[in-house]
Parts: structure tokens; C-alpha cells; sequence
């Protein structure tokens, strides 16, 4: 609560949060006392991917109405929709291209229904489904993983740009990895990784101590060179295991990842 202060206090006008981790009564009690009234939300909805209409309207209705409640507003700003890996009955879906683009337009159909949300942002486990998500109709933009734990999303963001697409990275410091690549690689921290995008103008770091901040000072004196964030996202995908694309599916090998080598979700309830 005290963090989010601080990022309101400096300027943060969006906030993210989910219904399901019980927190958004946090996230209201801190900006009533920040006295902030233009702040905007966008909130997650999870439905399993081959749901029914009535039951992927009701996941997302009650993820509206609950953050609209929670937070104390009338309207959000956009709804994350997520497909819920652990609840989808038929893991065979995961990798129907068409099942995972019908998935996101009808919740965007649903969102946009609720006549109390301005857009809808696809959440999207893997290349394949973040380029199933951007042919979606009325999606407005895509959220996935983005750090150097999983950094193929850097070779979509022209694409995503040039669409018209907004992108929402998540968890950018991967749980808190912040000056240590995961596989042991020093030189290769997600300091210096976020540092090399052009269009990010400042990073604001927490310090725990001297120690800290002098690896901080290091990483950011020695951003990544362009050319190795596609080299490295590519080599993150060419390491996936691949999974024979059927005739007729419209998929790519390289976009094409077993459903076993998904990331799991967070649900406090498992």
C-alpha cells in the first residue's frame, strides 16, 4: 500500500489489479487518502479457454462488477482477459489457432457489452496466442510476460505497433529478479535489458542496499545492444520445444508451443 502511494504520488495514473488475490480493497483505501480522482483500472478476467458464451459472460461480468465495487468507480479503463490454463478441460484448444482468436473476440463482445468498459486487452501465454489475440476483432491491445526470463515478445512489438495494438508488458523483473539473469548470465540483468528499449524514457528502482545500488549504477551504465534483445528472444524461442503444425491451421512452428510449456497462473485458491 505504501509503494502504490508513492507511484500515485508521482505522477501513476494506471493502476492494475485482480478480483480473484482480494487485494483491490488495498488499492481503494490507498487513493481515497491520496485524494487522486483520475486515476484508471484495468482489471483481470479469467475464463477457461472453451467455455461456453454463458459461462465466459458471467467470469467476466462478475470481474467487472466486483473491481467496479472493490474500487469504488463506475467505469475501468480496460479488462485483461486471460485464459485459464488450469480450468481448461480440453488442453488441446491451447493450440487451435482459431479456438484462441474466437476466445478473445467473444470477450472483447462480452466487455464491450457491460457498457462499463473503455477496452480490451488480450493476455497471452506464448507467441502463438499473442498472434492469434492480434487478429481478434475489437481487442485493443495485448498483455504477455516480458523480462529476460521471457523475452520473445520483443520480436512482436513492431508488429504490435504497426497494428495499432497497445502492449502491456508483465512482470518485467520476473518475482524480483533484478540484477542476475535466471540462467546465471551476469552480463545479461533485466536492468540492462529494460534500459536498451528506446521508447522507455526513465526506471525507478527500490534499493535494499549499498551493495544493491552499486550493481543497480552498473547495469544502467551498460545497456544491452539492440541487436541482442531480437537475438536473444529468438534464441528463447528456437530453445521451446516445437509441435508439428497440422495442414490447414494457419500456424507457424515458430509461433507453436506445447501447452506443457506454458507459464502457470497465480490463483491463491490452489
Amino acid at each position: 500500500m505504501a509503494a502504490l502511494h508513492a507511484a500515485v504520488s508521482a505522477g501513476v495514473r494506471l493502476v492494475h489489479s485482480n478480483p480473484k488475490l482480494g487485494t483491490q480493497w488495498a488499492v481503494r483505501r490507498v487513493l481515497d487518502s491520496a485524494s487522486t480522482a483520475d486515476v484508471s483500472h484495468l482489471v483481470k478476467a479469467e475464463v477457461p479457454l472453451g467455455a461456453d458464451l454463458a459461462t465466459m459472460r458471467s467470469r467476466i461480468m462478475l470481474a467487472i462488477e466486483e473491481s467496479c465495487t472493490n474500487l469504488g468507480v463506475d467505469q475501468l479503463r480496460a479488462v485483461t482477459v486471460e485464459i485459464d490454463l488450469k480450468r481448461t478441460q480440453d488442453q488441446a484448444l491451447l493450440v487451435n489457432s482459431q479456438a484462441v482468436m474466437e476466445f478473445y473476440a467473444n470477450a472483447a463482445e462480452v466487455v464491450r457489452g457491460s457498457g462499463r468498459v473503455s477496452q480490451v486487452i488480450a493476455y497471452c501465454h506464448s507467441p502463438a496466442h499473442l498472434a492469434a489475440a492480434s487478429l481478434a476483432e475489437d481487442v485493443h491491445g495485448v498483455a504477455a510476460q516480458y523480462n529476460v526470463a521471457e523475452p520473445w515478445p520483443a520480436l512482436f512489438l513492431d508488429d504490435i505497433e504497426r497494428r495499432g495494438l497497445q502492449f502491456v508488458g508483465m512482470s518485467p523483473l520476473r518475482r524480483g529478479t533484478l540484477a542476475a539473469h535466471p540462467s546465471g548470465a551476469a552480463d545479461l540483468t533485466p536492468l540492462r535489458w529494460v534500459v536498451t528499449e528506446p521508447r522507455i524514457s526513465s526506471v525507478v528502482i527500490t534499493m535494499s542496499s549499498p551493495r544493491h545500488l552499486r550493481q543497480v549504477i552498473k547495469a544502467v551504465r551498460s545497456p544491452l545492444e539492440a541487436p541482442s534483445v531480437h537475438e536473444l528472444a529468438s534464441a528463447w524461442l528456437n530453445a521451446q520445444h516445437r509441435h508439428a503444425s497440422p495442414e490447414g491451421t494457419g500456424w507457424s512452428p515458430a509461433d507453436r508451443l506445447l501447452s506443457s510449456y506454458l507459464p502457470a497462473q497465480e490463483d491463491p485458491r490452489d
